[in-house]
């Protein structure tokens, strides 16, 4: 590996004293790995609590952009492709398997172009408009009586998000009761049973505007918060109590949300559940070629996720200091240069290799962390975008390995996260020309009674680890380890070999209150723990 493994003791707290970025060089490491393997440990304080891990936190992101909605989502019920009424069979069936999850919808930067009106009624009657993106044509074939199908069918709950760039406060207030007054209450409710759906969508998250910063209308933070309060004034949840969230900053802007908070709080605090800043890890290079030093520097710029949860969260104390108001990170990733599409038509589509598992594996850990603080958080996007869970084209579809993480982590949902101490040596590379360090593992704990789930993140790309688990205030009667790793860092899944990267199960004999585990090199795990 480039630079050399230092040995001081780190503790998991400490992330955000060493995340600097850059651009790094070296060689892929050649695996398996060779010598002993160096110590970590990892205690699990039981007894002290941090909050409910809410299954919204593993939620999605399915924006009218590339291969997303058409190809990846729809594929209209006349299709040859196994579909149920017009939604993708295969992703429905994978889909079920993340549990009660929220999907975000239609966008994104294409929210604030879209006016709901056009994506309901009969579908050949429907208006063709240019998309946001390359002037593609836009049939909306695909609208909120097909998304809220697709989150039926999927067992999952819909977050909509409202057309503040080019839309009006009166066409936000009428989506919201179109979608969720009661049959006969009033013109529109009959519209939409006239468009098939008696019963209501019942939809509770609504987000007010998207990156207003930016591509949801260039606002300064005084106008989108006065524009906030314009579409907030009044909106009736009709029997469903609304969850208003608000577009927060580019990144870990402090400055951007102080200044529409203050704004917020100097005569009227609009009603707001959650603040939703957005957070890109980028790339450090290309999707499937990289070197060992860009391999660690991915992982230093996605942990910077958790200065960032600090830093917003502290800033809104400033105003709410009851913390009313949680964080919602509705749009969180990886994002690589082109080069790597299935379809070139699949605009922003990647290759998700093991990196990408483990940035995911490392960001889900963090949200875990905090979970008495972030309500939400979307990974982007559900399938043909970005740190996607699927890729589909056509007939073809296939599961990436960011796909099984967030399957192995599915016991933590609704679980109660506890606090956990990561001690183990950092790793060292190279970014920018300069030093610097990440730590070699990294994880959450939760418990559900006897169950304890402990997920762990070994980040080093050569050398395996042996970790002595201590459980503080209880002890283990057996253990299950899953593991999900390759001899390759730039392994994937593709349609001809779609189980290159998938996870292993193993019982163990471990048990007892200390007990000691090897965890593979470049790793995510699991461990499922039966409590005495």
């Amino acid at each position: 590996m480039n630079g050399p493994e230092i040995g001081r003791r780190v503790v998991l707290q400490r992330f955000a004293q060493a995340l600097a970025l850059g651009a790094g060089t070296g060689a892929l490491p050649s695996r398996p790995s060779r010598g002993a393997a160096p110590e970590a440990a990892v205690d699990v304080r039981l007894g002290e609590p941090i909050g409910t891990i809410k299954p919204a936190l593993y939620s999605q992101f399915a924006e009218h952009i590339g291969g997303v909605i058409y190809d990846g989502i729809w594929v209209g019920p006349d299709s040859k492709i196994p579909n149920v009424d017009g939604v993708r069979r295969a992703l429905v069936e994978h889909v079920k398997q993340l549990g009660k999850i929220v999907i975000r919808w239609p966008g994104g930067c294409f929210a604030d172009k879209y006016h709901w009106r056009d994506g309901i009624g009969p579908r050949a009657l429907r208006p063709r408009r240019f998309g946001r993106w390359r002037e593609e044509t836009e049939t909306n074939q695909f609208g909120t009586h097909e998304f809220i199908r697709f989150c039926r069918l999927c067992g999952t709950e819909p977050y909509l998000a409202a057309n503040i760039g080019t839309g009006t406060a009166e066409e936000f207030q009428q989506w919201v009761e179109y979608c969720n007054a009661p049959a006969g209450a009033t013109t529109l409710a009959d519209e939409r049973v006239a468009n098939g759906d008696r019963e209501p969508f019942g939809v509770h998250y609504w987000g007010v505007g998207n990156e207003s910063w930016g591509c949801g209308g260039k606002f300064t933070p005084e106008d989108y918060c006065r524009e906030y309060r314009r579409f907030t004034e009044w909106v009736p949840g009709y029997n469903v109590p609304l969850y208003l969230i608000a577009a927060g900053p580019n990144g870990n802007d402090v400055d951007w949300t102080r200044r529409f908070f203050q704004k917020w709080a100097d005569y009227a605090r609009a009603p707001i559940q959650g603040w939703a800043p957005h957070y890109y890890c980028g790339t450090t290079g290309h999707a499937l070629k990289f070197t060992t030093d860009q391999w660690y520097e991915m992982f230093h710029k996605a942990l910077k996720m958790e200065s960032l949860i600090a830093d917003q969260w502290r800033t809104l104390g400033e105003f709410d200091k009851e913390h009313h108001i949680k964080l919602v990170i509705d749009e969180w990733g990886t994002w690589h240069p082109e080069g790597t599409e299935i379809n070139k038509r699949h605009l922003f589509e990647q290759m998700g290799c093991l990196r990408d598992a483990l940035v995911a594996a490392l960001t889900l850990d963090t949200f875990n962390r905090h979970a008495d603080k972030v309500d939400m958080a979307n990974i982007a996007q559900l399938v043909n975008n970005l740190q996607s869970l699927f890729l589909a084209d056509g007939d073809r579809f296939v599961a990436t390995p960011n796909f099984h993480v967030f399957a192995m982590y599915r016991p933590h949902h609704g679980a109660q996260a506890v606090r956990l101490e990561v001690e183990s040596a950092e790793v060292s590379f190279q970014a920018a020309g300069r030093a610097a360090a990440i730590p070699r593992v990294a994880g959450s704990a939760s418990r559900q009674g006897k169950a304890l789930t402990l997920t762990l993140v070994h980040t080093h790309a050569s050398e395996p680890v042996e970790v002595t688990i201590r459980l503080r205030d209880g002890a283990a009667a057996a253990v299950q380890q899953t593991v999900l790793t390759h001899e390759s860092l730039n392994a994937h899944n593709t349609f001809e070999l779609p189980e290159v990267v998938t996870p292993k199960s193993t019982v163990t004999d471990l048990k007892g209150a200390t007990f000691v585990c090897k965890l593979p090199a470049a790793s995510v795990t699991r461990l499922d723990v039966r409590l005495v």
